[in-house]
């Protein structure tokens, strides 16, 4: 079934072919995608993290041609990229972070490169107000990196995914590696359920009369709110 697809997970062939995953940083336990026509090679973290519950990482062709439009094939007789599906697992509930964890971020954003960038864009009070908004931390991991905490509707907060900005530029930092990872993994907490849900959530039940954009990522949600 899967020669049908152009776009494929790497073949197991041994250690070569499995690699260290970009967001949780576990060694060989990544798989990056290839093409079987052999034209287009895609960047390292392109691909898909062993780890299901316990990272989530996953990056399809699809996502990566969706950011890179002049990257994709303009003329191919194959099907969309496509991904082969986990096999459904028993259903529990969602692990949580413990709202001390998150309240313990949520401060010292004069060393938080997002904020700087917002604050650099609209000032300081436009960007607290944002920043409490989404409920932005403040990341020890990387000097200068944020939290975005996926907080549900419920309140309950379902992760975080840390990432590195330019304080300047509001650019996420790639090199020399792709600096984004997520806290569950960094706290190493055992059998994690990973739900993932949009971040924002949380701000539906306040806004119930105000229509509802979804974007592809945290920075542009936050960005595009003051604009809207």
């Amino acid at each position: 079934m899967n020669s049908t697809y152009r776009f494929i997970l790497q073949p197991y062939k041994g250690v070569a072919t499995r690699h260290t995953c970009p967001a949780c940083h576990k060694k060989r336990c990544f798989s990056r995608y290839i093409d079987t026509e052999k034209q287009i090679s895609f960047p390292d973290d392109v691909g898909r993290c062993d780890h299901e519950q316990s990272c989530g990482y996953h990056l399809t062709p699809k996502d990566y041609f969706e950011r890179n439009p002049l990257a994709k094939p303009i003329h191919s007789d194959c099907p969309t990229p496509m991904t082969r599906r986990a096999e459904p697992t028993e259903r529990r509930k969602p692990s949580l972070i413990e709202s001390k964890t998150v309240s313990q971020t949520l401060h010292s954003y004069h060393l938080n490169n997002l904020y700087l960038f917002l604050r650099s864009k609209f000032g300081a009070e436009e960007a607290e107000r944002l920043i409490g908004a989404y409920r932005v931390g403040t990341s020890k991991h990387w000097p200068g990196s944020c939290v975005f905490w996926q907080t549900d509707i419920n309140g309950s907060v379902r992760t975080g995914k840390v990432m590195l900005y330019d304080a300047e530029t509001g650019k996420r930092i790639k090199q020399p590696f792709n600096h984004v990872t997520w806290v569950h993994s960094l706290l190493k907490l055992p059998d994690y359920n990973l739900r993932q849900c949009f971040f924002g959530e949380h701000l539906l039940p306040m806004n119930r009369d105000k229509p509802v954009a979804i974007v592809e990522s945290e920075k542009t949600a936050i960005v595009a709110s003051y604009y809207l």
